[in-house]
């Protein structure tokens, strides 16, 4: 295929791949002692190529409500944080933004104790929202202050300052120790696949990160952990399941596609404890940025 994609001037997935700086996994990429499947009812467009089947974006900004469905537009309600976050990712004029080209906003089922007790956590007028490949939080943050905190916040990591002069800048920041997160869309209401496929996944990745001693969840803030949530619509679900993956220490990000029970183990092996390694045939997106340091 890689000759013949020469030949037709096609991209081919391998090379562009390694000339991004990501490894080829000699291994395979199922596992044949997981009996864990999809409802044979769901149909995914199994053989597509996957490759830049979505666009290269340089900032994750990822809100935490607690849920695992939403609305079918999830950032578009009125009066929430997403919402206002989304509309700083569309509108914001400044500078330092544009440096890092798309944004994208996602909902996730990414949790706190405030989600449980707080009325404002719970009405979605403040929270806390996640930025990768960062890994930096922003903690109780209110609609008022989105603008003004990301715009400054986004200075001064475009500028690469030091992260104690960050929290001293903006004491609602704090560093997250995971070493690595994991997203599954779940969003439902946009889609069934989604849906059903999303819970399987997170199920079955729990289960062996707990075996390895990697599981964390919000209630566990030990470091060097891997967190695995749900996100909203992301594009694609014909290509379910969706898994976007951040390494902390290796500035990565890799977005996998068709994904099935059988993968996980190989995607945890190879991809997160491997250090980013991939199977071009499952690749819609590999991106670098600078390695995080805290």
């Amino acid at each position: 295929m890689t000759i013949l994609n020469r030949l037709w001037g096609k991209p081919d997935p391998t090379t562009e791949i390694k000339q991004q700086g990501f490894k080829i996994s000699e291994c395979s990429e199922t596992c044949e002692s997981c009996s864990s499947k999809f409802p044979s009812s769901l149909k995914f467009e199994e053989g597509a190529s996957l490759w830049k089947s979505t666009k290269p974006y340089g900032l994750h900004i990822v809100v935490s409500t607690g849920k695992s469905d939403w609305p079918h537009d999830a950032t578009g309600v009125r009066g929430t944080l997403s919402n206002k976050v989304s509309k700083w990712a569309d509108d914001s004029k400044n500078p330092k933004k544009a440096t890092l080209g798309n944004v994208k906003v996602t909902c996730s089922s990414l949790g706190s104790d405030e989600l449980l007790v707080d009325d404002e956590y719970m009405t979605e007028k403040k929270g806390d929202i996640l930025l990768l490949p960062y890994f930096i939080w922003v903690k109780g943050i209110t609609i008022t202050e989105v603008d003004s905190t990301l715009d400054k916040l986004i200075e001064m990591l475009v500028d690469k300052k030091p992260i104690p002069d960050i929290i001293t800048a903006i004491p609602k920041v704090q560093v997250d120790p995971s070493k690595a997160y994991v997203f599954l869309c779940s969003h439902k209401s946009r889609d069934k696949r989604c849906g059903l496929t999303a819970p399987i996944m997170k199920k079955e990745m729990d289960l062996y990160l707990r075996e390895l001693g990697l599981y964390r969840d919000f209630g566990d803030s030990s470091p060097g952990g891997v967190n695995v949530a749900f996100i909203n619509h992301i594009g694609g679900h014909k290509f379910a399941a969706n898994v976007i993956i951040y390494l902390k220490s290796e500035g990565k990000n890799i977005w996998l596609a068709l994904c099935k029970p059988n993968n996980v183990k190989p995607i945890i092996d190879e991809c997160i404890e491997g250090g980013g390694k991939v199977w071009p045939d499952k690749v819609r997106l590999v991106q670098k940025f600078d390695p995080i340091e805290w």
